[in-house]
């Protein structure tokens, strides 16, 4: 079973071996706006995640097609280990909700907005 931990308590933990062993689920956490790198099969992404305070380096490694709901500051929940030299990581299953409801506005407006953003 996944180890549940969120940021700050992950950080925390990061100097100890079990942890790096285990397998962990990572709550409480948004896409930092900006950070997605895809790779050039626009598959396996890196990016940023924050509590708001602290950020961590992650690293999708899974097979499956991530949601559309995973975009710029989206709240996500990871699933995979960390990895204590890289100070990331590494996860293989990513659950993303929609960032509207810390936007204080509907998701229409908020894909409205985005699509304005682009023209």
């Amino acid at each position: 079973a996944a180890h549940h931990v969120t940021l700050p308590l992950l950080l925390e933990q990061a100097g100890d071996p079990d942890l790096a062993e285990r397998r962990i689920r990572l709550g409480g956490s948004m896409v930092v706006k900006g950070s997605i790198r895809w790779d050039e099969y626009r598959h396996r992404p890196e990016f940023t995640v924050t509590d708001g305070d602290r950020t961590l380096e992650v690293h999708y490694k899974g097979s499956a097609v991530l949601p559309d709901t995973f975009q710029d500051r989206a709240l996500v929940v990871l699933e995979g280990q960390y990895v204590p030299h890289a100070a990331r990581f590494d996860a293989d299953v990513v659950y993303a909700k929609c960032p509207s409801k810390y936007e204080g506005q509907s998701y229409e407006t908020h894909v409205e907005v985005r699509l304005s953003d682009t023209l």
